[in-house]
This record gives structure tokens, sequence and C-alpha cells, in this order.
């Protein structure tokens, strides 16, 4: 199988994700804006789709004025990673012949 690009907002979320559970965002912590992530050569619109994916994964939630805060009981690490590496597996099948 030859190498398949990660999707940039995957990589996005799973950068964020790590750093959540590193303690670097405690919970409670406002996510760096759409705006921000954009920054590191992404567009607003990637971004926005990965802070979008790790509030679907309970991994942030959307608190007052829009903006993307860690949750405060985040899944468990198992929890979210297998759910990450079966979307991943999926994405993956795609490109296979």
């Amino acid at each position: 199988m030859e190498n398949v690009p990660i999707s940039p907002y995957l990589q996005i979320a799973d950068r964020i994700a790590a750093r959540i559970q590193a303690g670097h965002y405690p919970p409670g912590t406002r996510l760096p804006s759409p705006a921000d992530l954009a920054q590191d050569g992404h567009s607003v619109g990637v971004a926005r789709d990965a802070l979008r994916l790790l509030v679907q994964h309970g991994w942030a939630e959307v608190g007052p004025g829009g903006g993307y805060y860690v949750a405060g009981d985040s899944p468990s690490d198992e929890d979210i990673w297998v759910e990450v590496r079966q979307q991943f597996d999926a994405h993956l099948k795609r490109f296979q012949t």
C-alpha cells in the first residue's frame, strides 16, 4: 500500500487532542481560533473542521461567543483513539485498490 496523506483537518485535530491529553490545554481552556490555527499554513475552513471534529468526539465544546473550549470531561484515551482509528481506516480504504 502506498503512503496515503492524512487530511489536514485530521492532522490538526490529532495535534490538539494530543496537547489536551498532555495537559497543555486543561479543561475549560479556550482553544486556538480557526484563524490562529490557519497561521500554520492551513485554511480557516480546514482549521474549523478540525475543531468541529473535536467537538463531535467530546474533546471540545463551543462556548460563549462561539469560541472552542476544552471539554470538562473529555473521553477516555482508549474511546477516542478507537473511534479515530476507525475513521482513519475508513479513509484509507477509499484509496486502496
